[in-house]
């Protein structure tokens, strides 16, 4: 079963693996505990997904920690137990797209899809906060 974890600020990002996928969900799926997702079946436990919440006000929510491998569920689809982190305000899609690494992720999205390494670093460092070379401070 998914637990909902405390909710953070985007300053207090918990320690963990890269994301490496992203989610789509709508609002009333960032909820304790949230609706299983599906298209989870080559998700393993210790990885982590930035979840993106689509509709208006759109923008990364949330992480989830996956606690266990994706699983099928009885009705279809596979889904897997995880931790989410919900943040205080969403990564708004305006920051995503303006950003060279992080717009040809989030240009298009579509179902599940895999975050590159480079992306997700980069999308790990708005959501702590850090400004890229660069910005002014």
């Amino acid at each position: 079963m998914n637990s909902i974890g405390r909710k953070i600020s985007a300053v207090q990002v918990p320690a963990g693996p890269l994301p490496s996928s992203i989610l789509l969900w709508d609002a009333d799926e960032l909820r304790d505990p949230p609706a299983a997702p599906c298209c989870l079946r080559s998700t393993r436990a210790g990885m982590r997904a930035a979840v993106y919440r689509i509709g208006a006000g759109g923008g990364v929510a949330a992480l989830v920690d996956f606690t266990a491998d994706g699983a099928a569920r009885p009705g279809g689809g596979w889904a897997a137990a995880g931790v989410v982190h919900l943040l205080d305000s969403p990564l708004p899609r305006s920051v995503l797209l303006a950003d060279d690494l992080l717009a040809p992720v989030f240009r298009s999205l579509r179902g599940r899809r895999g975050l590159p390494e480079a992306a997700a670093r980069r999308l790990t460092s708005l959501l702590a906060g850090v400004p890229r070379a660069g910005d002014q401070a």
